[in-house]
């Protein structure tokens, strides 16, 4: 977009579209900005994104650099994981405890036929992602189109959890929403033939109400095997 462009623009109505101008100033700043000092991922000179930082440097190997989505002070910027090995690039954020411990979460619950929150049990906690405050948060999500999470579940064998799947609840980052899934038996059939863990995936993608922040259990009934949980990075793209 260039000056005369610009002037075009102001002159189409009587009165200047002063926001749509300061607009298109504010990405002629970002344009120059990253042509004249272009970010190299460090502490003092972060990207907005791991896409922005891609474009500035295609040789550049995945791995762990700086972002500041709100192109602030250096101070608050957030040291993420960018995965260049695809197209685009992702930002992908992990979170601080990243595994539930296995162990028998809800075998207290037996005759509490309601959601059981695992941060509320014992040694249980919140998802934390380091240095995603609520401002930095806001600002990725606006230059991004896309975000998705996996997350593991993993029991033991030798129990089941019955005839029917037991419900649970994944805690989206507004705390006011949650994701709604099932859990599967921990053996397929009769018998144990293994004493590996079994696993079931469950893979979000939602730009708005991503990271997770918690698991809530449904209790109550025969649930009184180990269990738990490993929480995979959220990827911003």
């Amino acid at each position: 977009m260039t000056l005369t462009q610009l002037k075009d623009l102001q002159y189409l109505s009587d009165k200047p579209n002063y926001p749509l101008i300061q607009t298109l100033l504010d990405s002629l700043h970002q344009d120059l900005r990253l042509l004249v000092d272009p970010p190299d991922g460090s502490k003092e000179h972060p990207s907005t994104t791991c896409m922005e930082l891609w474009l500035c440097h295609p040789d550049y190997a995945s791995g762990m650099y700086y972002i500041d989505p709100n192109q602030g002070s250096p101070n608050d910027a957030l040291l993420v994981y960018c995965n260049f090995s695809g197209t685009p690039a992702q930002t992908c954020l992990h979170p601080r405890d990243a595994q539930m411990t296995m162990k028998a979460w809800l075998k207290d619950s037996e005759t509490n036929s309601s959601f059981q929150w695992l941060s509320k049990q014992e040694q249980g906690f919140q998802f934390y992602y380091p240095g995603a405050n609520v401002v930095q948060m806001r600002f990725l999500r606006l230059q991004s189109w896309k975000a998705v999470q996996r997350i593991i579940y993993s029991c033991h064998p030798g129990h089941r959890l019955g005839h029917t799947d037991r419900e649970v609840k994944f805690l989206a980052d507004t705390r006011r929403q949650s994701f709604l899934g099932a859990l599967k038996d921990c053996m397929p059939g009769e018998e144990v033939d293994s004493l590996e863990p079994r696993e079931s995936v469950f893979e979000f993608e939602d730009l708005n109400l991503l990271p997770v922040r918690d698991v809530a259990v449904f209790g109550g009934g025969n649930f009184t095997h180990e269990f738990g949980f490993t929480v995979g990075p959220i990827c911003f793209s």
